[in-house]
This record gives structure tokens, sequence and C-alpha cells, in this order.
């Protein structure tokens, strides 16, 4: 089985660098692996919810997974030195769509603002722009800028829910022709979140990060890794606000692996 894997810090609680020859892991931006299993070059990954939002009917979701946060993300943002009503134009990061996205409904659909987006080609004198950075660079540049909005705070504050960032997806077709395979992997994976947030402390401090390990520690713990109804419901939410704003065609569906059905849809 192929699977793909985002290197990112907020991926740490399903890491794969110590797994057996069951996995052939391939590694790449969210964009990246969004396209991986699109074009069905891997069998499952952490792809990025916009991505099955606007590609539903080649996915599966396996459940209880997810990377969401309510509130405070901190890692996923409109970086500036500017203030919020001062911004005119944002250089969007290429790496992910699901931010890309929910850039574009925050001033949309809460700020009532137009805004001109640019795609964010390289790193040179970023402290001169407003720029949406995730991940590890968010966390990288952030003491470069006078102004942060996180959008997860802008999108809690405006939902009353928390927001899905990235949801563990599966090529539909890949498994219907082997389903014991990818229910293994289901359950390996919530073996790994279980066992890693019991642990926390010490597994972080066998990985040599570039970041502070406390910082690492809090970030993740601010994290919410699971799947629930509230989280369904908020991608509903994002779903119709997409499709409103015409960013998507049609509104999807969230259909799951067979091990747990009845959160389908409700």
């Amino acid at each position: 089985m192929k699977i793909g894997w985002i290197d990112f810090l907020n991926t740490l609680p399903f890491e794969f660098s110590e797994e057996n020859n069951n996995f052939e892991i391939v590694k790449g931006l969210p964009s990246e692996i969004n396209n991986l299993l699109r074009n069905g070059l891997i069998d499952a990954g952490f792809i990025s919810s916009a991505e099955y939002i606007e590609n539903f009917n080649n996915y599966l979701i396996l459940p209880d997974l997810s990377i969401t946060s309510y509130k405070n993300v901190q890692s996923v943002g409109i970086f500036s030195n500017k203030p919020l009503e001062e911004i005119e134009i944002i250089h969007l990061s290429t790496a992910s769509k699901t931010s890309r996205f929910l850039t574009k409904i925050v001033f949309k659909e809460f700020f009532n603002r137009k805004i001109k987006y640019v795609n964010l080609n390289n790193y040179q004198n970023i402290e001169e722009k407003s720029v949406l950075l995730i991940g590890d660079n968010a966390i990288k540049f952030k003491d470069k800028f006078k102004y942060i909005y996180d959008l997860s705070t802008i999108w809690f504050e405006n939902t009353g829910l928390p927001f899905v960032f990235a949801l563990w997806g599966v090529n539909k077709n890949f498994y219907k022709e082997n389903p014991d395979d990818v229910i293994n992997l289901y359950k390996l994976l919530l073996d790994k979140k279980e066992n890693f947030f019991k642990n926390i402390d010490e597994k972080i401090k066998k990985i040599n990060l570039e970041i502070n390990t406390e910082f690492a520690v809090k970030y993740l713990k601010n994290l919410d890794y699971s799947l629930e109804s509230e989280h369904i419901e908020s991608l509903k939410y994002f779903s119709k606000l997409l499709h409103k704003h015409n960013l998507i065609d049609k509104i999807p569906e969230f259909n799951f692996i067979g091990v747990k059905n009845e959160v389908n849809n409700k």
C-alpha cells in the first residue's frame, strides 16, 4: 500500500518513520499528496479537507482521524505588517488547498472584503508582503510579522465550530479491492494517535526538531485529531460557503470506510 505522508510538525502523531515494509511512504506537501491520491499514484493519505470536498466521489474517509483546530491553530494564518483593514493583496501559499479556500471565505463571507490574490512563489523579503502561511513555515516566519490573523480563530468566532484542515482519505476503488488492508491501516493510525499522546513529551524529546520542544508539545496538544459529528457539521458548512461563493461546483457527501457507517452524513 502506498501512503501519502506530509512531513509537518502537526502530523507527528501518525509518524511512519519506524514502520516495516507493509507500506511504501510517499512524502510531499499537502497539495502534492492531494494530486497523488487524486491521480491514483498513492492509495491513501492525509489530504486537505478541500481536496475531499472537491473530489469526494473519488475517496472514502477514515473515521475518527483529522487535523482540526478549535480557535487558535497557530500554523495557518494571514501574516502581515499591515493591519487587516489596509491589506489589499494576499500572497497565498501553494502548499494547501484548504487554507487557500478558507482565506477566500474569511474575506468574502466574514469581512466582506475584495482582496487580490497572488501565489507566494518564494520567501524572499517575506516581511514586506501580506501572506498566507501554513504548517512549519507559519511557525518559522511568525516573528517577522506584527500582525497574525489566525484563520481557525476567525472561523470559530464566526461559526462556533472547529475547523477541519485535513482528513485521512483512501482511494475508493482501492478500498473496494483491499478492504482488510485499509481497515488495518485505520486501526494502526488510531493506535499511533493514542500512543503518541500518552507519551508525547518523551516522543518529542527523541525527535530532532528545529523549534523549541516545549512549544512543539503545547502546539500539538492544542490540536484536535478526532472526527466527530461537530467536525462533520463544520465541513458541511464550509462546503456550503464554498459553493455559495462559486469556489466548488457541487455540495459533497461525506462517505466513510465501512468500520463506522453510522457516522455517514449525520
